[in-house]
C-alpha cells in the first residue's frame, strides 16, 4: 500500500470558484509520485524539498490545466526561476475516498509560465 503524506492545506476559494466543492483542502504526496519527481526531475528535487509546501499552500499563480481533467498548476515565482506543482484535484462528487495529490514537480522558465498563462486559465495571481 502507498504511503502518503500530507502536506497542508489548500486555499479552496479560487479552485471551487473553478471547479465545484473539494472533497477536502487537504494536499498529499504519495511515495509513488514521490520516487517519480526524484526520478523524472533529479535536477529540481532540492527545489521540491525546499519550496514545495509553501508552493501549494501560498502560490503566487494557480492556472486551470486545460488538458487534463481537474489539475491545475500552483505556481511559486523565486529570484531567477519559478516552481511548478501540478496538483490533481478531488471533486466533492468523486467516488474515490483520495485527497487532492501532488502528481509532478519542476521548475520552469518565465517563457513557459507566459505561455502556460496564455494557453491556459489563469484562477489566481498574486498582486
Amino acid at each position: 500500500m502507498a504511503e502518503i503524506k500530507i502536506l497542508g492545506r489548500l486555499n479552496t476559494q479560487p479552485l471551487e470558484a473553478e471547479f465545484g466543492k473539494l472533497k477536502t483542502d487537504e494536499i498529499v504526496l504519495t511515495d509513488e509520485r514521490l520516487a517519480h519527481i526524484k526520478n523524472r526531475h533529479p535536477n529540481d528535487f532540492s527545489f521540491f524539498q525546499q519550496y514545495s509546501i509553501e508552493t501549494v499552500t501560498k502560490p503566487d499563480t494557480i492556472i486551470k490545466d486545460c488538458k487534463n481533467q481537474n489539475t491545475v498548476f500552483m505556481i511559486k515565482k523565486l529570484d531567477d526561476t519559478n516552481v511548478n506543482v501540478v496538483v490533481k484535484l478531488v471533486l466533492n462528487n468523486d467516488t474515490e475516498n483520495i485527497k487532492n495529490s501532488i502528481m509532478t514537480f519542476y521548475r520552469l522558465r518565465d517563457r513557459n509560465l507566459k505561455k502556460l498563462e496564455k494557453n491556459n486559465k489563469v484562477l489566481y495571481k498574486k498582486v
